[in-house]
Formats: structure tokens, C-alpha cells, sequence
């Protein structure tokens, strides 16, 4: 491979995403040529500019394969653009793109086009569910449950999942395509990670209470309105009970409903962290708290560190890091509508019985130290994007005959014959039907 093109989000961009991608990138450059691509390259990290070489996404920057980034959320917009453009390889952070689809169409007036790819992936079912979406009277379960990746995945030379939930997906969607299920690495920022007694007096924690700790953005998908009411309730007969929010609010969970559910002294917030901080906290925490609900199959990086400095971890059950790790390193609770008594009762226990949350911590950290090192997974992308790179010719030929037809009404015809292949169970396979259209409607019109 000759240069490698690597096109995500970049620290100080608040994403965990641009934090995974800047930790692996210096040893990827000790293994390939390449060159990361972002939005604004003066707007990065400069000690980062100074170790890689860093290019504008408008400059198109030439490379023998791309690897794009790709996150449910505005950052990955410019990378999502991107993939749709020049075929490469696919990382999928998170399983579904609805919510950046809608930031690219929706939101910026273009209902049509948002429409138009909800009835290409899903057909009738996808029009009528779009139009309810467009409408903002989807909730937040209709688009979990209509990814809005097949563009994407279709026009990739290959997939990397960082998940074997999205990896199952994805070869169910399109067998034979080369998929990597790649785990998500683990970085610490300090390693050997602090003791808990020392974290909690960097941070100013209190040294004796029980510390639920919710790390990462906080949404209402991770069920942080739950956790502040089973916290309040366990502060009725444990008043040093503590949920501690590592991290930011993001808008769809104001900081009223928390601090309605649970007393100040009981709720801290402390904003977006530097990394090592982050950590802190984790290692500062009798118990981490990862729910996701409804899930848009991420791999969280916040999981990830929590289990490798050895802390228990609860986490949505059906979500992708629920699925991810064995029984006894992960402890799934039951999204139904027993949530909160389920999460009740499991904290209570690991409250009364701390060797049961130090056992749990240890099965972690071991697990994760074990099959998740940062050089290891590093090795195991360069060696399969080596092959994807010397294997491309003949399905970049089969992807661009496929995309000469998307323009016009031959193009819009085929998206429907194709939706009808795939309802049948026929994804990927030629039909032989674009010649018996293009006279229909002349070929390009």
C-alpha cells in the first residue's frame, strides 16, 4: 500500500470517534504511508499536525485507499459525503447513520432527498416511516430501528466493525463483501491507570462514597433520567451515594432533569474532560454506567477504558457492547420497562458486596488487556486493508457501473427494482434488468 488516506474528525473535536483515530494514528504511521484528511486542518491538535501529515477533505487529496471514519453524528458529515463520492473502506463506529442522513438532508430543507433514500433502503415501509421522521414524530425509536447505511455500505470496497453485532449485520446485508470485525482498541492515557483513592482526591471526590459514574456525552438515550432517580432512591438509606456525569450535556437532556430527580449533593456534572481526567474517573468510580437505549449499535471507547482499569460495567442488554463481551465481565440490564428496578437492585448489590464488584472489575481489565491492545489491532487493520487494496480493481468496477445510473430516472428506476431484490432476499445479485429499462426511459435522462 502505497498511501493511505484516513479521513475522521480530529482532537480538539469533541468526539469520541476523533479521539479512537488520533490514538491509533501514530502507529499506523510507523506501519504505512498516510495522510489524515479533516475538515479544517488548522483547526487540529498541532502536536498532532506535527507527527502526521494532515489535508484539507477540499483538496481531494489522492491515495491508493481511503479508510473513512464513519459516525452517527454532524462531525462525520464531510467523511459521510466522502464515502458516498470515492469507494473505500467503511469503519463503522456506529451501525446506524440516520441522524447524520437527517442533519445532511432534513435539516438543511431537502425533505425529498431524505425521503428518496429512505424508500431506495426500505421501500414502501421506509416511505411512510420517513415521512413520519421528516415530521419529527418519529421519537427516538423509529430512526434506531432504519439504519440508513446501505449507501454507504454498498459503495465500500469493505467493511471494518468494531463490533461482532455490526459484523454480523453488515454480512447479512452483503455477503461476500470483505468485512474485519476489529476490536476496539484500548488507550489509557496514564497506564499503569491511578488507584481509586488517588483519583477520587485529584478529582476531589469523596474518599467514602459508593460512585455511579456515567462517562461520555450525556443523552437521554443513556437512560440518565433513570439512573438519577434509582441514585436518589438508594441516598434514602446510603446518603453517600453519588452519579457522577463525566462529561457534557448535550441538549436532548437538559441538566433539570437530573437535577430534579437527584439532590445537588448527590449529582455532579463536570463538562467535557482532557483525557486523563477521563480516566480519573473511571478509576474513581465504584461502578460505570454505559446504558444505551434505543442503541444505534455503538462501540463505546468509554467502555472500553472503564473495563481495562477494572471497573464493573453496566450497559444496555441487546446493545452492541452488551453482545461484545463474555458473562462476567459485562453486566446487562433489561431496557424494558422493569429498567429502573433492574438497575436498582443491581447497584444495591454491588453497594452490600464490594469483592463481588472487585471480582467482576478484575474478569474485566483482564479480558480487555488481553484481546483489545492498540498495536495488535493496528496490525490486524494494515494487514487486511493490504488486501483489500490488492483486490479493489474488480469491485470498484462493479461499484461504479452501479453508480452511473443513480442521476436520472433510469437511475431512480433501478433503486427500485433493487429495493425489491433485497425484500427477496436477492442483495447483491444481478438481475439483468438495466437493459431491458434503459430503452424504456433513454439511457442518462
Amino acid at each position: 500500500m502505497t498511501r493511505l488516506a484516513i479521513w475522521s474528525p480530529l482532537p480538539p473535536t469533541p468526539s469520541g470517534i476523533a479521539d479512537y483515530v488520533a490514538e491509533a494514528l501514530p502507529a499506523l504511521a510507523r506501519l504505512v504511508d498516510l495522510e489524515a484528511v479533516v475538515e479544517d486542518p488548522a483547526a487540529v491538535d498541532p502536536a498532532l499536525r506535527s507527527a502526521v501529515s494532515v489535508r484539507a477533505a477540499a483538496e481531494r487529496p489522492e491515495a491508493d485507499l481511503d479508510l473513512y471514519h464513519l459516525g452517527n453524528s454532524p462531525a462525520h458529515a464531510f467523511v459521510y459525503r466522502a464515502a458516498r463520492a470515492r469507494p473505500g473502506v467503511a469503519v463503522l463506529h456506529d451501525w446506524s447513520l440516520h441522524h447524520l442522513v437527517l442533519r445532511e438532508t432534513v435539516e438543511r430543507g431537502d425533505v425529498s432527498s431524505y425521503l428518496r433514500e429512505m424508500r431506495r433502503a426500505y421501500g414502501e415501509t421506509g416511505t411512510f416511516v420517513g415521512r413520519q421522521v421528516a415530521r419529527a414524530l418519529g421519537g427516538t425509536l423509529l430512526p434506531a430501528l432504519f439504519p440508513l447505511n446501505e449507501r454507504v455500505l454498498e459503495g465500500s470496497l469493505a467493511v471494518v466493525a468494531l463490533s461482532a453485532q455490526t459484523a454480523r449485520r453488515v454480512r447479512r446485508r452483503l455477503p461476500g463483501r470483505p468485512v474485519l470485525r476489529l476490536p476496539h482498541h484500548l488507550s489509557l492515557p496514564l497506564d499503569p491507570p491511578p488507584s481509586r483513592e488517588d483519583s477520587r482526591r485529584v478529582l476531589g471526590l469523596p474518599r467514602d462514597a459508593f460512585i455511579v459514574t456515567a462517562p461520555g456525552l450525556a443523552t437521554a438515550a443513556k437512560r440518565l433520567d433513570v439512573a438519577a432517580r434509582v441514585v436518589a432512591r438508594l441516598r434514602a438509606d446510603h446518603p453517600r451515594a453519588l452519579l457522577v456525569v463525566a462529561g457534557e450535556h448535550d441538549a436532548s437532556l437538559p441538566p433539570a432533569a437530573l437535577s430534579a430527580a437527584v439532590p445537588a449533593e448527590g449529582l455532579r456534572v463536570t463538562g467535557r474532560l482532557p483525557l486523563d481526567d477521563f480516566e480519573r474517573h473511571l478509576a474513581a468510580a465504584d461502578v460505570v454506567l454505559a446504558l444505551r437505549f434505543p442503541s444505534h449499535g455503538e462501540m463505546s471507547g468509554a467502555v472500553v477504558r472503564a473495563l481495562g482499569v477494572g471497573r464493573p460495567v453496566l450497559v444496555s442488554a441487546g446493545s452492541a457492547a452488551a453482545e461484545e463481551f463474555p458473562e462476567g465481565v459485562i453486566v446487562p440490564v433489561d431496557p424494558g420497562p422493569r429498567e429502573e428496578d433492574e438497575l436498582e437492585a443491581l447497584l444495591r448489590r454491588l453497594l452490600a458486596d464490594g469483592p463481588l464488584g472487585a471480582s467482576i472489575g478484575a474478569l474485566a481489565r483482564a479480558h480487555v488487556r488481553a484481546r483489545h491492545g492498540l498495536d495488535d489491532t493496528v496490525a490486524a487493520l494494515v494487514a487486511f486493508l493490504g488486501e483489500v487494496e490488492a483486490g479493489k480493481a474488480r469491485p470498484l468496477a462493479a461499484i461504479e457501473a452501479d453508480r452511473a445510473d443513480e442521476g436520472g430516472l433510469l437511475g431512480y428506476l433501478m433503486e427500485e427494482v433493487r429495493w425489491g431484490a433485497r425484500d427477496l432476499g436477492l442483495a447483491g445479485v444481478s438481475i439483468g434488468l438495466d437493459e431491458l429499462l434503459a430503452p424504456l426511459v433513454g439511457r442518462g435522462r
